[in-house]
Protein backbone atom coordinates (compact mmCIF):
# COMPACT_ATOMS: atom_id res chain seq x y z
CA UNK A 1 0.00 0.00 0.00
CA UNK A 2 1.02 3.62 -0.89
CA UNK A 3 1.90 6.23 1.58
CA UNK A 4 0.18 9.27 0.51
CA UNK A 5 2.14 11.34 2.52
CA UNK A 6 5.28 10.71 0.67
CA UNK A 7 6.12 11.66 -2.80
CA UNK A 8 7.03 8.89 -5.06
CA UNK A 9 8.80 9.21 -8.03
CA UNK A 10 9.57 7.15 -11.74
CA UNK A 11 12.84 7.60 -13.28
CA UNK A 12 13.06 10.02 -15.12
CA UNK A 13 15.84 8.25 -17.49
CA UNK A 14 15.25 4.97 -19.61
CA UNK A 15 17.88 2.37 -16.97
CA UNK A 16 20.91 1.60 -18.73
CA UNK A 17 20.55 3.69 -21.44
CA UNK A 18 23.04 5.49 -23.42
CA UNK A 19 21.87 9.06 -23.74
CA UNK A 20 24.71 9.88 -26.13
CA UNK A 21 23.55 7.34 -28.30
CA UNK A 22 22.75 8.30 -32.00
CA UNK A 23 18.97 8.95 -32.62
CA UNK A 24 16.59 11.23 -32.02
CA UNK A 25 15.01 12.14 -28.45
CA UNK A 26 12.23 14.30 -27.95
CA UNK A 27 12.51 16.72 -24.63
CA UNK A 28 10.26 18.39 -22.31
CA UNK A 29 11.33 20.74 -19.83
CA UNK A 30 9.19 23.31 -17.48
CA UNK A 31 9.33 26.43 -15.74
CA UNK A 32 9.37 26.63 -12.27
CA UNK A 33 5.85 28.48 -12.54
CA UNK A 34 3.34 26.99 -14.22
CA UNK A 35 0.29 28.43 -16.13
CA UNK A 36 2.25 32.26 -16.63
CA UNK A 37 3.55 33.35 -19.24
CA UNK A 38 7.14 33.44 -18.32
CA UNK A 39 8.89 32.27 -21.72
CA UNK A 40 6.28 33.57 -24.16
CA UNK A 41 2.65 35.04 -24.85
CA UNK A 42 0.71 32.75 -27.36
CA UNK A 43 -2.19 34.47 -29.27
CA UNK A 44 -4.95 33.73 -31.58
CA UNK A 45 -4.88 36.11 -34.28
CA UNK A 46 -7.93 36.08 -36.40
CA UNK A 47 -8.56 38.47 -39.29
CA UNK A 48 -9.58 38.49 -43.08
CA UNK A 49 -9.20 35.81 -45.20
CA UNK A 50 -7.24 36.05 -48.60
CA UNK A 51 -9.03 37.08 -51.26
CA UNK A 52 -12.02 39.11 -49.52
CA UNK A 53 -13.12 36.21 -47.84
CA UNK A 54 -15.26 35.77 -44.47
CA UNK A 55 -12.56 35.91 -41.19
CA UNK A 56 -10.24 32.93 -40.58
CA UNK A 57 -7.97 31.53 -37.93
CA UNK A 58 -4.54 32.17 -38.60
CA UNK A 59 -1.48 30.11 -36.59
CA UNK A 60 -1.33 31.73 -32.83
CA UNK A 61 1.72 34.40 -32.70
CA UNK A 62 3.91 33.71 -30.28
CA UNK A 63 5.83 36.81 -28.49
CA UNK A 64 8.89 35.76 -26.63
CA UNK A 65 9.97 37.44 -23.17
CA UNK A 66 13.38 38.58 -22.42
CA UNK A 67 13.51 34.53 -21.07
CA UNK A 68 12.28 33.23 -23.73
CA UNK A 69 14.50 35.47 -26.04
CA UNK A 70 17.59 34.23 -24.11
CA UNK A 71 16.71 30.00 -24.49
CA UNK A 72 15.93 30.72 -28.94
CA UNK A 73 19.31 32.14 -29.05
CA UNK A 74 21.02 29.16 -26.30
CA UNK A 75 18.78 26.74 -28.60
CA UNK A 76 20.17 28.24 -31.79
CA UNK A 77 23.75 27.76 -31.04
CA UNK A 78 23.65 23.87 -29.52
CA UNK A 79 24.56 22.92 -33.13
CA UNK A 80 27.93 24.88 -33.25
CA UNK A 81 28.71 24.35 -29.45
CA UNK A 82 27.89 20.47 -29.73
CA UNK A 83 29.57 18.66 -32.81
CA UNK A 84 27.39 15.82 -32.34
CA UNK A 85 23.96 17.37 -31.34
CA UNK A 86 21.48 19.14 -33.73
CA UNK A 87 18.01 20.85 -33.08
CA UNK A 88 15.39 19.41 -35.40
CA UNK A 89 12.61 21.09 -34.59
CA UNK A 90 11.18 22.94 -30.97
CA UNK A 91 8.69 25.28 -29.82
CA UNK A 92 8.92 28.08 -26.67
CA UNK A 93 5.49 27.76 -25.01
CA UNK A 94 4.99 30.04 -22.18
CA UNK A 95 5.85 27.61 -19.58
CA UNK A 96 7.56 24.62 -21.14
CA UNK A 97 9.48 24.10 -23.87
CA UNK A 98 9.74 21.07 -26.18
CA UNK A 99 12.80 20.47 -28.71
CA UNK A 100 13.74 17.30 -30.91
CA UNK A 101 17.09 16.59 -30.72
CA UNK A 102 18.95 14.74 -33.29
CA UNK A 103 22.71 13.33 -31.77
CA UNK A 104 24.45 11.70 -34.16
CA UNK A 105 27.29 9.18 -34.40
CA UNK A 106 30.86 11.01 -34.05
CA UNK A 107 32.80 7.74 -35.60
CA UNK A 108 30.17 7.95 -38.85
CA UNK A 109 29.51 11.81 -39.79
CA UNK A 110 31.76 14.42 -41.28
CA UNK A 111 33.40 16.85 -38.61
CA UNK A 112 31.63 20.11 -38.78
CA UNK A 113 33.20 23.73 -38.89
CA UNK A 114 34.79 24.52 -35.50
CA UNK A 115 32.16 26.13 -32.99
CA UNK A 116 32.80 27.71 -29.95
CA UNK A 117 33.84 24.18 -28.17
CA UNK A 118 32.92 21.71 -30.98
CA UNK A 119 32.40 19.27 -27.98
CA UNK A 120 30.28 16.16 -28.40
CA UNK A 121 27.67 15.99 -25.05
CA UNK A 122 24.90 13.50 -24.31
CA UNK A 123 21.63 14.32 -23.69
CA UNK A 124 21.68 15.31 -20.53
CA UNK A 125 24.87 17.44 -20.56
CA UNK A 126 22.91 19.32 -23.46
CA UNK A 127 19.31 20.26 -21.65
CA UNK A 128 21.18 20.52 -18.33
CA UNK A 129 23.54 23.25 -20.24
CA UNK A 130 20.99 25.01 -21.78
CA UNK A 131 18.68 25.30 -18.99
CA UNK A 132 21.62 26.20 -16.79
CA UNK A 133 22.72 28.96 -19.09
CA UNK A 134 19.51 30.50 -18.71
CA UNK A 135 18.45 30.60 -15.88
CA UNK A 136 22.47 32.53 -15.53
CA UNK A 137 21.71 35.15 -18.31
CA UNK A 138 18.26 35.17 -17.13
CA UNK A 139 19.48 36.38 -13.24
CA UNK A 140 17.07 33.89 -12.14
CA UNK A 141 16.04 30.52 -11.35
CA UNK A 142 13.54 28.98 -14.76
CA UNK A 143 13.15 25.77 -14.67
CA UNK A 144 11.78 22.65 -12.34
CA UNK A 145 14.80 20.24 -11.55
CA UNK A 146 14.54 17.89 -14.25
CA UNK A 147 13.06 17.12 -17.56
CA UNK A 148 10.85 14.66 -19.50
CA UNK A 149 12.67 12.38 -22.46
CA UNK A 150 11.23 10.56 -25.21
CA UNK A 151 13.77 7.94 -27.32
CA UNK A 152 12.15 7.87 -30.81
CA UNK A 153 12.08 4.89 -32.22
CA UNK A 154 10.90 4.38 -35.91
CA UNK A 155 9.76 7.02 -38.84
CA UNK A 156 6.53 7.41 -37.70
CA UNK A 157 6.88 8.22 -34.17
CA UNK A 158 9.34 10.89 -35.08
CA UNK A 159 6.93 12.26 -37.68
CA UNK A 160 3.95 12.02 -35.01
CA UNK A 161 6.30 14.30 -32.80
CA UNK A 162 7.35 17.30 -35.54
CA UNK A 163 3.18 17.22 -35.55
CA UNK A 164 2.59 17.76 -32.31
CA UNK A 165 5.44 20.33 -31.77
CA UNK A 166 4.28 22.51 -34.52
CA UNK A 167 0.77 21.79 -33.51
CA UNK A 168 1.54 22.82 -29.75
CA UNK A 169 1.10 26.48 -30.11
CA UNK A 170 -2.65 26.37 -31.75
CA UNK A 171 -3.60 23.55 -29.25
CA UNK A 172 -2.51 25.55 -26.65
CA UNK A 173 -4.82 28.43 -27.83
CA UNK A 174 -7.80 25.69 -28.41
CA UNK A 175 -7.68 24.24 -24.89
CA UNK A 176 -8.06 27.82 -23.64
CA UNK A 177 -10.72 29.01 -26.35
CA UNK A 178 -12.91 25.99 -26.71
CA UNK A 179 -15.74 24.82 -24.36
CA UNK A 180 -14.07 21.27 -23.85
CA UNK A 181 -10.67 22.90 -23.34
CA UNK A 182 -8.48 23.01 -20.39
CA UNK A 183 -9.57 25.68 -18.83
CA UNK A 184 -13.17 24.79 -19.26
CA UNK A 185 -12.65 21.47 -17.59
CA UNK A 186 -10.37 22.84 -14.70
CA UNK A 187 -13.63 24.50 -13.18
Amino acid sequence: MLDETKKYYRPQRLKGYDYSSPGYYFVTFNTKVRQEDILCSISNYVGPAPLGGSSHQHSPTISLTSAGNILQELIGNVDQVYCNAHIDCYVIMPDHVHLLVYLSSLWNDPPRGAGPTGKAAGLPQIINTLKSLASKRAGYSLWQEDYYDHIIRNDADLQAIREYIQNNPLQWVLDRTEPNGQEENAK
